[in-house]
């Protein structure tokens, strides 16, 4: 397959995928929701493609995506100028605001689908139980502090917490079209609680270095080999390795490299990759990278990867009741305008440093 034809990408406005096409004038993405590929390697090559367009800063979306967005567009414009008249709607806007973060939450971060939920009644206190003593457990304390802790029990308590945003939209910005500003200000609100609970599971993750599996240090090109070094750090304890986070430069060396074609799975439904980051499967593993993230929502560093178990051997989150908003103004802001106090009681905790392996490409 020749090179894909991008055309309509743009740095300042996000790209439909279904749009593209292919330099034969075929359409990349077929009515199914899968891409038109005959092969693997024609799945990698329109990854390789498609991953390049992200790293030059180009913002991916799908029809759906659209379609929904401009339904939405009249009706958050209409509820953000009724919010600055009537504090009922701004109550309920708040609501609304918070709700779609926790479903972006739940589908698109990365830690969310490491961990295992914890479901917690009013006034019961988080508790995990595990099956081995001795082991080493990493607890977050905050949201940005995390601390080893020797599991010399079956049980032990992880430590609740506040993520916190206070989006403000000011009046004076009202006028630039509501709508648009209600986005931009989704997008910097979400860093605060699905971007940050990302981070704090790498901080965790971090943490587990050198407790139980040492960090990989590698030269040139990721091989199959240095990836299944880092699975056997995981299947030598005895437990099942199930994931592959990569950054976006480590998924470019993948998707470039030839001796990965036959063995990569590739996905080939072009929602999935643009809204998980899900690029498909490798010796049994889901691969998620990054790489499709809006820019200030990225969290991997470059050349860093890890390979972790399964949710219930490798940790547990608790987000309580969801994400709670609460009205704000001028009265309390001093400036013109309207906005939430918003706050999630959640906690985090890498329950067995043994379920996840790190390696950093140099």
């Amino acid at each position: 397959m020749k090179a894909l034809q991008l055309k309509g990408l743009s740095v300042s406005r996000p790209s439909v995928i279904t749009e593209l096409s292919m330099a034969n004038g075929g359409r990349l993405v077929g009515d199914n929701g899968e891409f038109n590929a005959n092969s693997n390697k024609d799945l990698f090559q329109i990854l390789t493609t498609l991953a390049s367009a992200a790293q030059q800063g180009n913002q991916l979306t799908t029809a759906k995506q659209v379609e929904v967005a401009s339904a939405a567009a009249k009706r958050k414009r209409e509820m953000v100028e009724a919010a600055f008249t009537d504090r009922d709607e701004l109550v309920a806007l708040g609501e609304v605001f918070a709700a779609e973060m926790q479903v972006t939450g739940n589908r698109d971060g990365f830690a969310r689908r490491l961990l295992m939920r914890m479901e917690l009644e009013q006034g019961q206190r988080p508790e995990v139980t595990v099956d081995m003593k001795q082991s080493v457990a990493v607890l977050s304390t905050g949201p940005a502090q995390v601390a080893t802790h020797l599991v010399r029990d079956n049980v032990y308590y992880p430590q609740e917490f506040y993520l916190q945003a206070r989006p403000y939209i000011e009046s004076r910005h009202l006028a630039r079209g509501p709508a648009t500003l209600l986005d931009r200000t989704y997008v910097s609100t979400l860093e605060a609680f699905m971007v940050a609970e990302d981070r704090l599971w790498k901080r965790m993750a971090d943490a587990t270095i050198g407790v139980s599996n040492e960090q990989t240090i590698l030269a040139g090109q990721v091989t199959t080999r240095a990836l299944a070094n880092m699975v056997s750090n995981i299947t030598q304890w005895g437990l099942p390795a199930n994931f592959w986070l990569i950054s976006s430069d480590i998924m470019a060396d993948i998707i470039s490299e030839e001796s990965w074609v036959n063995t990569f799975n590739a996905t080939s439904y072009a929602e999935e990759l643009i809204q998980t980051g899900n690029i498909g499967n490798v010796y049994g593993l889901e691969v998620i990278t990054d790489q499709f993230r809006h820019s200030q929502h990225k969290v991997l560093g470059r050349g860093e990867m890890y390979v972790v178990s399964s949710p219930e051997n490798h940790g547990v989150y608790s987000d309580r009741d969801g994400i709670e908003a609460r009205p704000i103004d001028e009265t309390t802001e001093r400036i013109p305008g309207r906005g939430w106090t918003m706050n999630q009681l959640t906690c985090m905790s890498i329950i067995n440093s043994r379920t996840v392996t790190k390696a950093i490409r140099q």
